[in-house]
């Protein structure tokens, strides 16, 4: 039965602080998995044929993730290898200097201590105030968003066994009328209220910021967020798997053309990477980390991450442009959106008449060719970045592979965790702009 199917996943999703609202959730969720399953299954499937039109029913099971023990793997031997730092230990300015002007990726804990979406973003809530509200989970081959009720996405995240489940990345809630107001459950981190595309309107800046809730095996494709923008993602419940990449990483070795499995976060950890843990060249090995709650993602432009959930997931991210990444956003942003950097540097002239100064002195340059393409599972995007291209050509060879995988994981297990341990401290956050994270 559904419940029995997502015994285990209710107590995961039922993160009320207090008995009562505990014992409410898991009302609501007994009464939403109680429902005919009929209508429920006929909109889930109907969603999934829209975002990849080509996968049949099968196809979303077929490689068997869910019972591989690669997340558990993943949770146990992970290295943590980004540097982490408290909110309350670090002024702004030592933000700056440290990770943001350095180009380093971080993981800050604290910044959302005071926001109310900590206790207020539970599946109670979610069911009684937008149980009805449709929210997006991918794109169709048009590039239309795909949209699903909150009541039935809620019960295919307590219930599937999808190999790469269908995600929510939502860049539109905090402007439709029936979501809007979990746009007030948050605020702007403390590092990151400087963003200059702020000047230019929010009918002109590009999508820049995601609600976003996906179950266990759901996550972001390896990419680079788009324009050059840097990103936060503040994880509110759940937990990340991250690895990241400095942008002088070959686009070939971090997305091999024809890796089994298709462009989905689960293929790549179980394809990709086992074999950048090895690699020769030590700037092609990832950083590595996984976000805990209450956790916030500092992704620097540039850098590549590929974003996997452990369990069911809850955050909020978004992209930005600040005076320290400037320069690279302003010349990638003046090639491919010229109306918006015209508006931009009309603002810049009259509030920031420094750096319109800068724009006029890099007329004559051109931007770096470092990719940005973004992708995740189930054809999203997670954070700021337009959704990323759908390729599911998902050969029988991942099946294989991952089976592969697994066995030599088990064998090789004392080996990573050595790796692991003696690897430095490091961490990253899922940026804003590519989709699901």
């Amino acid at each position: 039965t559904a419940r029995a199917m997502a015994s285990e996943d209710t107590a995961t999703l039922s993160f009320g602080p207090g008995k009562d609202q505990a014992s409410s959730s898991k009302q609501l969720l007994d009464e939403l998995l109680d429902e005919p399953a009929e209508r429920f299954e006929r909109r889930i499937q109907r969603a999934k044929k829209k975002e990849y039109s080509n996968r049949s029913v099968e196809d979303w099971t077929k490689h068997g993730v869910a019972h591989s023990g690669l997340v558990e793997r993943l949770r146990s031997t992970i290295p943590d290898t980004v540097e982490r730092c408290d909110a309350s230990e670090i002024t702004e300015e030592e933000f700056r200097e440290r990770f943001e002007r350095k180009n380093v990726p971080a993981l800050i804990a604290g910044l959302d201590r005071d926001w109310p979406a900590r206790s207020q973003w539970t599946i109670e809530r979610l069911l009684r105030d937008y149980g009805s509200e449709r929210f997006k989970v991918g794109e169709d081959d048009d590039g239309y968003a795909v949209y699903v009720k909150m009541r039935h996405y809620l019960r295919y995240l307590l219930t599937t066994k999808d190999d790469s489940p269908l995600y929510i990345f939502d860049s539109s809630f905090a402007e439709r009328e029936g979501t809007r107001g979990l746009r007030h459950d948050y605020s702007l981190p403390k590092f990151f209220t400087d963003d200059l595309f702020k000047l230019v309107g929010e009918r002109r800046r590009p999508p820049y910021r995601w609600l976003v809730i996906g179950p266990e095996r759901s996550g972001s494709y390896i990419h680079i967020d788009p324009l050059g923008t840097s990103a936060w993602n503040a994880l509110l419940h759940g937990h990340k798997c991250w690895a990241l990449l400095p942008n002088s990483v070959p686009k070939e070795v971090v997305q091999p053309p024809k890796h089994p499995g298709g462009r989905e976060a689960v293929a790549w950890f179980a394809n990709v990477y086992p074999r950048l843990l090895e690699a020769a060249e030590p700037s092609h090995r990832p950083l590595t980390a996984i976000q805990r709650p209450g956790e916030t993602m500092f992704v620097p432009g540039g850098w590549w991450h590929v974003v996997l959930n452990l369990d069911t997931a809850v955050a909020v991210t978004q992209n930005f442009c600040s005076r320290s990444n400037f320069e690279s956003v302003w010349l990638r942003t003046r090639k491919s959106r010229p109306k918006m950097s015209a508006k931009l540097a009309e603002q810049l002239r009259q509030l920031h008449p420094e750096l319109h100064a800068r724009t006029r002195e890099l007329q004559d340059v051109q931007p770096s060719c470092s990719s940005s393409s973004s992708s995740s599972s189930s054809g999203i995007v997670e954070h700021a970045a337009p959704p990323g291209e759908k390729q599911a050509s998902e050969s029988q060879e991942a099946v294989r592979t991952l089976v592969a995988i697994c066995a030599h994981e088990a064998s090789s297990a004392s080996r990573t965790t050595a790796r692991s341990s003696s690897a430095c401290e490091a961490s990253h956050s899922e940026g804003g702009a590519p989709r699901p994270s």
